[in-house]
């Protein structure tokens, strides 16, 4: 059997709430991300199907407009065009956030969320989306012209601890599992979890690895007070461009002013 060209293969979980934005930045992603509506409606029949329109923001809600940063401040500190990392560049294309409202968010997803679902779909938003109060995001253009996106989460006091623990836990419980390939055939993939030193309250750089045919993601999570930055690259336009240095650079806008 040949091999077929390297290409993502990625189902969508749609998540209610937390991951309203995700279209637009599976949309941002292009050939990158693909997505599939029926493990969409089976995943979360209350949401709205996975398109390339924009989204509206979450509505407000009185429990949870007390002290969260909201969407219009972390848009303060997404990259511009003239201050984006050392050969990436901003692509404000498909930015948002969620302006003056925060949300409730959705509660703990992770840890029962199917392991591919998790880790091979929606990059830095899923990760961060559990918790998540309000948030900005725009896309990037890796220096091989590969996709990615960088996302500055809000949450209410406590609840960006809860989500790193999340993801921690998550990996350890999916530190080996499969999906398909582009062929059909399973592909065995292996994520792994490292702390990066000095950055923030608290620093994460996730790998996921395949073993045949399938993309490999990298993604770092930074920590700062009640703001969670992450920012997601994969292999599909070529070899992965160090991310630790672009997740120090994002981050230098931390800790948000108030």
């Amino acid at each position: 059997m040949s091999i077929q060209p390297k290409q993502p293969i990625r189902k969508t979980a749609v998540r209610t709430g937390a991951l309203v934005a995700c279209a637009v930045v599976l949309a941002a992603c292009g050939s990158s991300k693909s997505s599939s509506a029926d493990d969409s409606a089976s995943k979360s029949p209350s949401a709205p199907p996975v398109t390339s329109a924009s989204p509206t923001a979450p509505p407000a809600t009185a429990a949870a407009a007390a002290s969260a940063p909201n969407g219009t401040k972390l848009k303060t500190l997404l990259p511009t065009a003239t201050h984006a990392p050392s050969g990436w560049k901003v692509d404000n294309s498909d930015a948002f956030d969620t302006g003056a409202a925060v949300k409730s968010p959705s509660g703990a997803l992770l840890p029962t969320d199917d392991c591919a679902d998790a880790l091979t779909n929606g990059g830095a938003q899923t990760l961060t989306s559990d918790f998540q109060a309000a948030y900005a995001v725009t896309g990037l253009t890796a220096p091989n012209d590969g996709s990615s996106n960088v996302v500055f989460n809000g949450y209410e006091p406590g609840d960006a601890v809860k989500q790193m623990t999340e993801v921690t836990t998550l990996v350890k419980r999916c530190a080996s599992f499969s999906t398909k390939g582009s062929d059909g055939a399973k592909v065995k993939m292996t994520a792994t979890l490292k702390s990066v030193p000095g950055l923030g309250d608290q620093a994460l750089d996730l790998r996921v690895t395949p073993s045949g045919d399938y993309v490999s993601d990298d993604i770092v999570l930074v920590r700062s007070g009640d703001v969670v930055m992450g920012v997601d690259e994969d292999d599909s336009a070529g070899t992965l461009a160090p991310l630790v240095p672009v997740a120090k650079q994002l981050a230098t806008t931390l800790p948000l002013k108030s």
